[in-house]
């Protein structure tokens, strides 16, 4: 089961394609915007709503946690069937929250979840190993190690080719490759990566 995650975000996430949705707290007062979607749950401590919602299940969190709402959320998802996750809001708001964000992610990654944050024009994801992807030709790629380093290698479709290349937390090498073709693909044999493709 795919299931749509829309996080709390000053602007309201769009292109919302799937069915099932759970929403994060604040995210719900953009309810009548799906209105064709299937709530699963809305989950929270609801210090940001300010009311508990009537009407749909509700996951009731306590205010001191040692957990963010949408890490609730994520977790929640996994509970209730699905096997892959599309993250919306991910990254819009406060800086904090975009980089806590990112790490849901790897939480999904840690409890079997296929997952990916969709955001206005981009999809971010995290990999490792032999990936492809379709693209856009012409778009933006970048490739940003996940933890102190990553290795690349085996790349195809990009203007720039990776191959045995380390790249590090401290350097900026990975930004800004351009597809050349409808697919590309790469190997991370060392470490993780997050990709981030503009469409």
């Amino acid at each position: 089961m795919k299931v749509a995650i829309i996080l709390n975000s000053p602007v309201p996430p769009v292109g919302v394609v799937e069915k099932d949705v759970i929403f994060a707290d604040g995210a719900y007062k953009h309810k009548d915007l799906y209105k064709n979607k299937n709530v699963i749950a809305v989950v929270g401590d609801f210090d940001t709503l300010k009311y508990k919602p009537e009407g749909v299940p509700v996951v009731s969190l306590n205010e001191e946690k040692d957990f963010t709402d949408g890490e609730r959320a994520v977790r929640y998802a996994k509970e209730v069937g699905a096997d892959e996750i599309i993250i919306y809001g991910a990254t819009d708001g406060k800086i904090d929250h975009v980089l806590g964000n990112i790490f849901l992610l790897k939480i999904a990654e840690e409890i079997g979840l296929k997952a990916k944050i969709k955001g206005e024009g981009f999809t971010v994801r995290l990999i490792c190993g032999k990936n492809e992807f379709n693209v856009n030709r012409g778009k933006v790629v970048s490739i940003i190690p996940f933890g102190d380093y990553c290795v690349v290698t085996d790349s195809a479709g990009l203007y720039y080719p990776l191959n045995n290349l380390t790249l590090t937390n401290g350097q900026t090498l990975g930004l800004s490759n351009k597809a050349v073709s409808e697919k590309i693909s790469l190997d991370v044999i060392k470490g993780k990566a997050l990709i981030v493709i503009y469409d």
